[in-house]
């Protein structure tokens, strides 16, 4: 107990940070409110203690006194984050607001407050409202998107002095490696300094896929390589333990400066510090309150890092492996090897302690990734020693550099083929159920888990866990094990909420039209109905409905056909492209082919201003399977019109325009003659779908499914009639 008496009041301080800080008008407050709770708290702990010395009422108060008291000052910080930001934003705000020159502006898109887009520049003209968070940057919206923007200076700016040499490091290696074939080559410089820059989306994909993305990410571990490594390097030359401290600590901090100290990187450092104190002072029993005692100095001098899921997950990780890896090991030591033992204990206790982390993130869990790190474990080491060996090499021998990366290429191309084989397996990503139900599921392993070990029964806990992640994957797999019934499905309308993402596929070529609003919805309904690439995305105009998600994809598309771009659509497109994917610009007339699956483009014609009225309408057309489909993005009844005039084919299906709104043109659904009418929509304000849209495509004789009724649904040809098409719904099964 004596490491939870520091560990439980700075969980709880942070627990209070982090509701708080994000609500900048509040922290201030709040730390007023936590100053008088921690005295009250401490009071009672006092008078319980007098009563009863060894009264669990007494250390249960006394800890939420001191949690309460290191939230004060933490709080306090916070609000001094929130002041300064909002200093730095009334600059920035003169220049969006347009009182000088369009500005440059370096910006974060965020949705709800996740990430949705990696950081671009914005040029824009439009006006921007401004408001201070408490993150040390600010929130501004532009055409109803929130994005983050970091208030920093866009201009090149020379590094610090004692940083300057790190720069022509990280060139030399990429200079080292430059000539080193296949995915190996491109991974080393990850693997060794986390310089991300030369692997491709589709190893970046395959490697978080697998669980492996941590290797090149500058985690903890390899900040625990590099700490090893300088000790065990200092021990060989036959210094004392001071000697190999101080030499593994300036290791540790070069390695930092190497990498470029980012906030992550810092994180991973401080983690890894933990261990150094550990060993300085001897007192191994100790190390969960050094993880308390860090975790409180980093929230002090960083408190906007209390709502940071990188943070949380490098503490989680460090508890994890403090906890339970040798416990975990010695209890598969009784079936298997020690040394095999503790390579699978080591990722699967880090994996326990962020579950519930990583599927508030992402609510899929890779089954496979404890046997990838299990495989890629041994050789990663190896690529960071020999890889840094390269690095450091490079300013003063070339010729020795490059013969250090090639052979620090073998286990690096080994590390990239077990990234590609995992993916590839069945349970790479197996669904998990969403939040709060998923974080519940995953605390709710965790805790059966802890709560084994402190009693001496760590391998029922185990067992009990496996049962609770076997039910909570069954679940969430249901939708997809019902979807088996119609594996021959050839359409598909997403539920991605009030928005729009129509899937087709045939013959092993796959379409998709609109992306939804969210990244995680439409990537949770790709996995559902198992689409990985997408040779054909069309996004038929840039709302936020149709092509916000569209993040999700990046490094998965073959061809991104478009409509109109403006400055708001320009960095998704750009995005896209950077990861490998050919771009075009929809005009009627123009036509692709995916597999045997045909698109004509029926709409755009001639130059118009972006938005609806410019969606890109399509006709897609599966071949012999006597069914054609009609997408018609957000055209209203004008734009329905002057389509129809131009010519429109006879269709099978249709995607309602615009989630069934009222402006609808009668007659082009007359002339389309659809059997099925698709509406993407969900809960939404401006009543959609409209009984007007419903009744239009009743009249020209379809059936209206819609994803706020049914989930998603997917359509088959073919049964006991030819042409027949047959309907599955997520939610309902089989609807007439």
């Amino acid at each position: 107990m004596r490491d939870l008496r520091l560990a439980l009041p700075v969980a709880l301080a942070w627990a209070v940070l982090a509701a708080l800080s994000p609500h900048a008008a509040a922290v201030g407050p709040a730390a007023v409110i936590c100053a008088l709770v921690a005295g009250a708290c401490l009071l009672g702990a006092r008078g319980a203690s007098a009563r009863r010395p060894d009264s669990r009422l007494a250390a249960a108060l006394r800890s939420a006194g001191v949690g309460a008291a290191l939230a004060v000052p933490l709080l306090a910080g916070a609000d001094a984050a929130a002041a300064a930001a909002l200093d730095e934003c009334d600059a920035l705000s003169l220049l969006v607001l347009g009182e000088a020159a369009p500005a440059e502006v370096l910006v974060t898109g965020c949705d709800g407050g996740g990430i949705v887009g990696s950081a671009v520049l914005l040029r824009t003209e439009a006006p921007l409202r401004i408001g201070a968070t408490a993150t040390g940057g600010c929130d501004a919206w532009l055409d109803g998107i929130r994005w983050l923007i970091t208030c920093e200076r866009l201009e090149g700016e020379e590094p610090p002095p004692w940083a300057s040499w790190a720069g022509a490091l990280r060139d030399g290696l990429l200079g080292a490696s430059a000539q080193l074939p296949g995915m190996g080559g491109e991974l080393l410089p990850g693997l060794a300094i986390g310089d991300e820059r030369r692997v491709s989306p589709v190893l970046r994909t395959a490697m978080l896929d697998a669980g492996l993305s941590h290797l090149t990410a500058v985690s903890g571990a390899n900040c625990v390589i590099v700490v090893g490594a300088a000790f065990q390097a200092a021990a060989a030359a036959g210094a004392r333990r001071s000697v190999r401290v101080a030499v593994a600590g300036a290791a540790l901090a070069g390695f930092v400066v190497l990498v470029t100290p980012e906030p992550s990187v810092v994180r991973a450092g401080t983690m890894a510090a933990i261990a150094l104190v550990g060993i300085v002072t001897g007192r191994r029993a100790g190390a969960i309150a050094l993880l308390a005692l860090a975790v409180l100095v980093v929230l002090a001098a960083q408190p906007h890092l209390a709502t940071s899921a990188g943070f949380a997950l490098s503490v989680l990780a460090t508890c994890g492996l403090i906890v339970h890896a040798r416990p975990i090991a010695a209890w598969l030591a009784r079936a298997v090897p020690m040394p095999l033992a503790a390579l699978i204990a080591v990722p699967a206790a880090a994996q326990l302690w962020c579950l519930p982390v990583l599927v508030g993130l992402d609510a899929r869990v890779s089954v496979v990734s404890v046997l990838a790190n299990l495989l890629a474990g041994p050789a990663a080491p190896i690529v960071t020693v020999v890889g840094l060996a390269a690095c450091l090499a490079a300013p003063l021998a070339p010729a020795v550099a490059t013969g250090l990366a090639w052979i620090a290429w073998l286990p690096a191309a080994w590390i990239a083929q077990v990234a590609m084989v995992a993916q590839q397996l069945p349970a790479a990503q197996t669904p998990w159920p969403a939040a709060p139900w998923g974080v519940a599921a995953a605390s709710a392993m965790l805790a059966l888990v802890v709560a084994a070990h402190a009693r001496g029964r760590l391998g029922r806990g185990i067992a009990a866990a496996l049962v609770v992640a076997l039910v909570a994957g069954s679940t969430a797999a249901w939708p997809a094990v019902r979807l088996g019934a119609l594996a021959d499905w050839r359409i598909a309308q997403c539920d991605v909420g009030q928005g729009s993402a129509t899937v087709v596929r045939h013959g092993g070529a796959v379409v998709l039209v609109d992306a939804g609003q969210e990244p995680a919805r439409i990537d949770g309904c790709l996995r559902m109905l198992g689409v990985q690439r997408i040779d054909l995305l069309v996004l038929t105009h840039f709302d936020a409905d149709h092509a916000g998600g569209a993040p999700a994809l990046v490094g998965r598309v073959g061809l991104l056909v478009h409509g109109p771009v403006d400055d708001r659509a320009a960095p998704l497109v750009a995005e896209l492209a950077a990861a490998g994917a050919a771009t075009q610009e929809a005009r009627r007339g123009d036509a692709w082919q995916a597999g045997e699956v045909r698109v004509d483009a029926l709409w755009p014609m001639g130059e118009l201003e972006p938005g609806n009225d410019a969606s890109v309408a399509v006709a897609i057309d599966l071949p012999g399977e006597g069914l054609e489909l009609v997408v018609l993005g957000d055209l209203g009844a004008e734009a329905q019109s002057r389509l129809l005039r131009t010519g429109v084919p006879r269709a099978a299906v249709v995607v309602v325009a615009h989630h069934g709104s009222a402006d609808q043109l009668p007659a082009l659904y007359g002339r389309l003659g659809a059997a099925v009418g698709l509406v993407g929509v969900g809960e939404n304000e401006y009543g959609h779908p409209t009984d007007a849209a419903l009744a239009v495509v009743r009249d020209a004789g379809g059936v209206v499914l819609r994803t706020d009724e049914l989930g998603t649904v997917a359509l088959s040809v073919g049964g006991e009639q030819a042409g027949e098409v047959r309907v599955w719904s997520e939610r309902v099964g089989a609807p007439p």
